[in-house]
């Protein structure tokens, strides 16, 4: 029942595309309208686009404005930086690239209004359309340089509606000794996020709620909200890996990109993103030939070239990730482990994972971490041989507990055993013993429950730590579990 506290701290930050497309054809016709008439022009087109929110109104207003942008640079340049947010509001990205673009070269002196323009540019990316199918997960190892299997990433996406409007729900799950996990919520077409959960297990958790211009993020364990303005196109920091699959990607390919990190303290990170090469990768899944991306946060990442754009590798901070196989998850359905070596299976909810530590000798034992949602708990399923076992954890199962919480090196800091919770059980049809056991770990006031059985040739230890906050509502998930384990 020992628990470790070694971690590598993974972020995927990535990027989208900026095509600055050709500037398309006339934005009007020229009508000749005294200087001091253009403002109220540029008033009505205002008010028809914020206040009454006609958009084909306001863009003939503007349109008229900027056709005669010799009698009044500013309010011509108003026009055309208007015009611009229409067709961004339109999601036209074509054209409001193109009114953006002319700002940018007509208008350099509005300096102010050159600035927004450039941050709406970075988010005017076209997008290729999804290559993933509904329910899709890539299922990714993490390694040191040396090729040793640390942990895991596991990437899916499921399409949804909310309030008639389509969406995907983006949730990856990473571990590596601790755990973090998120969910994002994005449009389907422009994947502009509209919601974010991401927790690390190590640093916190935030809850990000993204509205037009501005994003209300709330912090566990900090009162109130942070509001931050956004304009022009932010994607949220557990985006990065599917968005980069929809661009574009070429040799020579260049593109900006902005994300905001709501684990950062709410900051927008700035990335610079360039396919420098194309090569052949092989991975656990496979060999494809990729796009080499590289990004100037010392990040790089592989994404295949066929029509799945698979993120087949990436490397950073000195950690390896690589493609281990891609499935296709049933809404509901449980996930199984098989053991080969000790012959035994499990059976989990089907939003959960499995993660096979790397073993040292043919005979280590098997161990098994099982990843909830939610990252509430370190569950662990552990399996080997009792040859292994020192003399006295071989007497009883009793007396192999008894030796498991007395170990100095569980890390458990005053540990204390509820003595009513010793409880006789089974394990797939043979005896079992568990235990419950109250420690502290840090400030956090936390819950050991562990359940040992000889079970075959093999001594089976399934256990979980947890909030003790969490624990009554956890256990049951544990308990169902254990039921589920089972020797071949």
């Amino acid at each position: 029942m020992k628990t470790k506290h070694s971690f590598s701290v993974l972020a995927g930050r990535t990027k989208a595309a900026v095509l600055l497309l050709s500037l398309i054809g006339s934005l009007g016709i020229a009508t000749v309208v005294p200087a001091a008439s253009l403002s109220e022009v540029l008033e009505q087109g205002i008010y028809s686009e914020e206040t009454k929110g006609d958009l084909d109104s306001a863009l003939q207003l503007y349109q008229q404005v900027v056709a005669d942008a010799k009698s009044s640079q500013a309010v011509a340049a108003q026009a055309q930086y208007h015009l611009g947010v229409c067709y961004y509001k339109r999601k036209d990205y074509t054209n409001a690239t193109a009114a953006f673009d002319k700002l940018v070269k007509d208008y350099p002196d509005q300096k102010d209004l050159v600035a927004r323009a450039q941050e709406y540019l970075a988010g005017t990316t076209v997008l290729l359309p999804a290559p993933w199918a509904d329910g899709e997960e890539q299922r990714m190892d993490i390694k040191l340089p040396n090729g040793f299997k640390i942990g895991l990433i596991t990437c899916s996406v499921n399409a949804a509606e909310t309030n008639g409007h389509k969406i995907w729900r983006l949730t990856r799950h990473t571990f590596a000794g601790v755990q973090a996990v998120s969910r994002v919520e994005v449009d389907a077409d422009t994947f502009s996020p509209t919601h974010s959960f991401w927790k690390h297990t190590m640093i916190g958790e935030a809850d990000t709620t993204y509205l037009p211009g501005h994003a209300e993020i709330k912090t566990k364990g900090k009162d109130g909200t942070k509001n931050m303005d956004l304009t022009g196109a932010v994607f949220d920091n557990e985006e990065a890996f599917p968005l980069m699959r929809r661009l574009p990607l070429a040799s020579g390919y260049k593109t900006d990109l902005r994300f905001l990190s709501s684990l950062a303290g709410g900051s927008v990170v700035p990335v610079k993103l360039e396919v420098t090469a194309v090569e052949k990768v092989e991975v656990p899944a496979g060999t494809f030939e990729c796009y080499k991306a590289e990004l100037n946060i010392h990040q790089t990442f592989w994404y295949s070239t066929d029509p799945h754009r698979y993120l087949v590798k990436f490397e950073a901070e000195g950690i390896v990730v690589e493609l281990a196989e891609v499935t296709q998850r049933k809404a509901g359905e449980p996930v199984c482990y098989q053991d080969a070596q000790y012959h035994f299976s499990l059976c989990s909810p089907s939003d959960w994972n499995f993660f096979l530590a790397a073993k040292r000798t043919e005979n280590s034992k098997s161990e098994i971490t099982l990843l909830d949602p939610d990252a509430l708990a370190n569950t662990q399923v552990v399996v080997g041989s009792p040859d292994k076992f020192k003399p006295e954890q071989r007497k009883s199962l009793r007396d192999w507990a008894d030796s498991e919480i007395a170990d100095p090196e569980n890390g458990m800091k005053d540990l204390k055993v509820r003595p009513d919770s010793w409880q006789e059980r089974t394990v797939s049809g043979q005896p079992a013993l568990s235990v419950i056991s109250d420690f502290v770990d840090g400030k956090d006031k936390k819950v050991a429950y562990a359940v040992f059985s000889f079970n075959g040739t093999n001594g089976v230890d399934l256990h979980t730590l947890i909030d003790a906050k969490d624990f009554d509502a956890f256990k049951p998930k544990f308990d169902a579990l254990v039921d589920s384990f089972k020797t071949n």
